[in-house]
């Protein structure tokens, strides 16, 4: 299923940070953007490893647009793969 990532850009020092607003306290990082959708479904299984979790639908990318909170990186959509984790669908 798709769900939207904010991608905070790094650089030569810093790696990209990624934030997954449908699961909240779920974060990533990689060197290279080749990286970031393995790092992503790696840390989405962490966030779900110890509880059956309720796993929303995504949010719709538009709302988040509009979100002061995440200014200054990019969106990406992500395809993360539920049937790894322990959850229940909303």
């Amino acid at each position: 299923m798709l769900f939207p990532v904010y991608v905070h850009k790094g650089d030569e020092k810093h790696a990209h940070g990624a934030e997954l607003p449908d699961f909240p306290g779920c974060f990533s990082a990689a060197d290279t953007w080749s990286d970031l959708p393995r790092k992503i479904q790696e840390a989405v299984e962490l966030c779900c490893e110890d509880e059956e979790m309720m796993i929303p639908s995504p949010t719709p990318l538009d709302d988040l647009l509009e979100n002061p909170d995440y200014e200054g990186g990019v969106w990406m959509m992500m395809d993360i793969n539920l049937t790894t984790l322990k959850t229940k669908s909303v």
